[in-house]
């Protein structure tokens, strides 16, 4: 028996429904994704920020300092040219390698601080990896809700004769009447040709 309008307004509704659904899933889903991503990558700069403005300061004071020693080993030099007193360049040029070490020392604390930046928990890669993963598996339910308004569209979409029209043909066929019916489908397909 065919479906009545009234059952198939109610199946569409409910495939209407389905859709609203599935829509509001979706967008849940990716306002939960989405404010996940933005609080990890604004994380992964927040707690940098601090490391890396500290080493930037360092670096300028090392470049200040290797600026007065460049200096202060030029009058040492003109100091030498005039006297030629070996033990007071030597005197300086131990106390410029123990500032040279000082600075290198310096550096290396910079360079460490800077690498516990690098080797946070998450880099921003591993963020919007983190986000794409997890929008995968959103993704999956979303496919699983998406089939289920697939088959409630089938359901709703019955290709199948009516069976009061078998019933019809069985009856005329029953009745004797055979050989007319035969003959209407040979004149429609004449017709088609």
């Amino acid at each position: 028996m065919a479906r009545t309008v009234k059952a198939t307004k109610q199946g569409l509704k409910e495939a209407n429904s389905l859709v609203d659904s599935l829509k509001e899933l979706v967008w849940t889903d990716l306002k939960k994704h989405y404010h996940g991503f933005e609080d990890m990558i604004y994380s992964r700069v927040k707690e940098s920020e601090e490391t890396i403005l500290d080493a930037t300061k360092a670096k300028l004071a090392i470049v200040a300092g290797i600026s007065v020693m460049r200096k202060d080993f030029e009058r040492a030099q003109r100091r030498f040219s005039r006297s030629n007193d070996v033990e007071e360049l030597r005197t300086f040029l131990r106390e410029m390698a123990d500032r040279i070490l000082r600075l290198r020392e310096a550096n290396n604390k910079i360079v460490d601080s800077l690498h516990t930046v690098l080797n946070l928990n998450l880099t921003a890669v591993e963020v919007v990896e983190k986000f794409a993963s997890d929008l995968q598996r959103s993704a999956g339910t979303w496919e699983r809700n998406g089939r289920e308004i697939d088959e409630s569209i089938l359901e709703l979409c019955d290709e199948n004769e009516p069976a009061d029209l078998v019933e019809l043909e069985e009856f005329i066929v029953k009745q004797g009447y055979a050989p007319l019916l035969e003959q209407s489908s040979h004149s429609s397909s004449d017709e088609d040709a």
